[in-house]
């Protein structure tokens, strides 16, 4: 059966993962594989939307919403990886879905410690894609 739906790793989010190649390789390894799992899985893909799908570690990821995000009508999600966490590296994983293309988008690979202020840089990074890529809200 062909997939329903795509994931699309944009520039920016590409070069967040170039970066982390660099500082990271073992972490950047399982992100890019876990992309190329869910890319190549409906039911993966089907599950980036599903709040907190693998909580608890019952899958090897983590799905939530970004809820400030979704407030103002924006299809952002986010994901973490068990693993990682595990491990002590915490990383997030940020994405949209255009619903017109049924294609996903990954804007973003931060540490945790980003916070989705408004006002910090990366998030403007991330609605600045946001708005390129021409995703309508829902509102």
């Amino acid at each position: 059966m062909p997939l329903v739906f795509q994931l699309l790793i944009v520039s920016d989010a590409r070069s967040d993962l170039d970066r982390l190649w660099n500082s990271d390789p073992v972490c950047a390894g399982v992100l890019e594989s876990t992309l190329q799992q869910i890319a190549a899985s409906q039911r993966l893909l089907d599950a980036l939307t599903i709040k907190d799908f693998g909580a608890y570690g019952t899958e090897a990821f983590h799905v939530d919403k970004w809820v400030e995000q979704q407030r103002l009508g924006r299809h952002l999600w986010r994901l973490k990886h068990w693993e990682l966490e595990g491990r002590g590296k915490r990383y997030r994983v940020v994405y949209a879905l255009d619903p017109r293309v049924s294609r996903y988008y990954v804007l973003g690979v931060f540490p945790r410690e980003f916070n989705y202020d408004s006002k910090d840089a990366r998030t403007r990074r991330i609605l600045a894609a946001y708005e390129r890529l021409g995703i309508p809200s829902w509102q």
